[in-house]
């Protein structure tokens, strides 16, 4: 105090006023910095997930949906992860299997080592004679009987649709519709909702004879059967052909709205009918290896993609349930299902 005056002292504990203005230049840059990360989109982080390298998908038909979309979603996530899909990367369980085994056993590889760039999806478990496929279970797959709107039919017992099956119902007027013969629209030899149909609804038994090379070929005017190659074709077939009774994965038909969807003994394609062992017309949607990929490979990074929360989503958005959600994930059996054969 000088002359009466006070002069007050600035007291800085902690830094000079350089350093100050230093740290508050690092502040706002990191702020900064922060900012456009929030901002930029897709400039974040690649997750655990992403793998290199080219993978390739085959299978089943029903559940082809599911891997367009989740193929699209992780390229575009996994900016070094390549998908390619055509129209015929899916041509039915069987043959995606065989295509699997193919590679295999071109690539020679020994015991212990896996295939890393490929998978197949299967409606069900593999047949026998394929001992180095290896299966994981991905989610539950619902499926339904369709018919074509004219059959005036929505709902069935189970032993009309085997009946059907077998040629003792050849007319819908036999169960209360309209009098117009049955045509059955079936899978190629192959599919895994075919196979289903066969094991798990028409009690172990097989379809009958075909009646026409091609479906365009059935008679209008009387009853037969004709085989596609897809679950789309099937679809638009049933809608197109008079009389129609075909078989589709729930997500595929519930977008078609030129088809009707059959009740079995008046229980619809839910999971809940599937749990209490009321629905019978489902399956487990099984991705299959070659040997066991190693953990880096693109093919385990796909796989626990399909897991994670986003394959979930996306899973589900197809009508399909994801295995991870069931009670007993390792089986992904409905609770009230019987045993495996």
């Amino acid at each position: 105090m000088r002359g009466g005056n006070i002069r007050k002292t600035a007291y800085y504990p902690f830094a000079s006023r350089q350093v100050r203005w230093l740290l508050a230049s690092l502040i706002l840059v990191s702020a900064t910095q922060s900012a456009f990360a929030l901002s930029g989109g897709d400039e974040v982080a690649a997750p655990l997930d992403c793998a290199a390298g080219t993978l390739h998908l085959s299978g089943s038909t029903a559940f082809a949906p599911v891997l367009r979309e989740a193929a699209r979603q992780y390229e575009r996530t996994c900016p070094d992860a390549h998908i390619p899909l055509t129209a015929t990367s899916f041509k039915g369980s069987v043959d995606g299997l065989d295509t699997l085994a193919g590679a295999g056993a071109d690539a020679r590889l020994t015991d212990g080592r896996g295939l890393g760039d490929r998978l197949a999806f299967s409606d069900g478990p593999k047949s026998d004679g394929r001992p180095r496929l290896l299966p994981r279970p991905v989610a539950l797959s619902l499926f339904t009987l369709v018919v074509h709107k004219d059959a005036g039919v929505e709902d069935l017992s189970l032993r009309q649709v085997r009946d059907i099956y077998a040629g003792r119902i050849t007319n819908w007027s036999q169960v209360r519709g309209n009098d117009v013969p049955v045509h059955l629209i079936s899978r190629n030899p192959g599919s895994g909702t075919r196979t289903t149909l066969e094991q798990q609804v028409l009690d172990g038994r097989a379809l009958p004879a075909v009646t026409a090379a091609d479906c365009a070929g059935l008679d209008r005017d009387r009853p037969g059967r004709c085989e596609v190659g897809g679950t789309g074709t099937l679809l638009d077939t049933v809608a197109s052909t008079p009389g129609a009774l075909g078989h589709s994965e729930v997500g595929a038909a519930a977008t078609h709205d030129d088809v009707r969807q059959i009740r079995i003994d008046g229980y619809p394609a839910t999971l809940e009918g599937a749990d209490q062992g009321a629905y019978p017309y489902w399956q487990t949607e099984i991705a299959y290896t070659y040997g066991e990929p190693q953990a880096d490979s693109i093919a385990a990074g796909f796989l626990r993609y399909l897991a994670d929360e986003v394959g979930k989503d996306i899973v589900r958005s197809k009508g399909h349930r994801p295995c991870a959600e069931l009670d007993k994930p390792l089986l992904c059996r409905p609770d009230g299902a019987p045993a495996a054969r």
